[in-house]
């Protein structure tokens, strides 16, 4: 990721941070390496259930919810079984960058 120029940092569970458009969000890999997931989530008193109802009939790819507390969550997975191309990645990644930008107009 850095090579494409993406912030990023490991946390101390070695989960990826990827600072994004001012933003922290997270590159969690499963335990047996066969998924990547995109994950962000806010704070937020603005997040209602309509907004993100209206996401998940009009998006492909990602999820949004909002969680225990209220607050709205962004994921995205990749299936890594039987392997990806660098391309297929970088395609992901870019996915992952567009679907949080227009989630913040339209989800919260």
């Amino acid at each position: 990721m850095d090579e494409e120029g993406y912030a990023v940092s490991l946390d101390s569970d070695g989960d990826i941070l990827w600072k994004l458009d001012g933003y922290m969000a997270f590159m969690f890999i499963s335990d047996n390496q066969n998924a990547l997931q995109f994950f962000v989530h806010f704070q937020s008193d603005s997040a209602n259930l309509e907004k993100v109802n209206a996401w998940n009939r009009s998006k492909r790819y990602s999820r949004s919810y909002l969680d225990e507390e209220g607050n709205p969550v962004l994921e995205l997975d990749l299936d890594l079984e039987g392997g990806i191309t660098h391309a297929r990645l970088l395609d992901f990644l870019k996915t992952c960058k567009v679907s949080f930008n227009v989630w913040l107009d339209e989800a919260l």
